[in-house]
């Protein structure tokens, strides 16, 4: 079984971070691919944020109200 990432994606032009507001699927929870598995803010919306992988989560690496830069795991 891979290990795969997810990062925080890229969402608009001129974004650096993003604050995580929610994680809607927790560890050990099976996800499907399109699936929104958490929610981030920028300075413009709060966003869903889908899974790219069908899997299991394993662990989640940042805290809710942790601002992470664009591209963080």
């Amino acid at each position: 079984m891979a290990i795969l990432s997810i990062k925080v994606p890229q969402l608009g032009e001129g974004l650096q971070e993003a604050r995580l507001v929610e994680c809607l699927k927790q560890p050990g929870d099976f996800v499907k691919k399109d699936e929104p598995i958490f929610e981030i803010e920028t300075d413009k919306a709060v966003t869903k944020i889908e899974s790219p992988y069908t899997g299991k989560i394993l662990s989640w690496d940042a805290e809710i109200d942790a601002v992470l830069p664009i591209g963080a795991e």
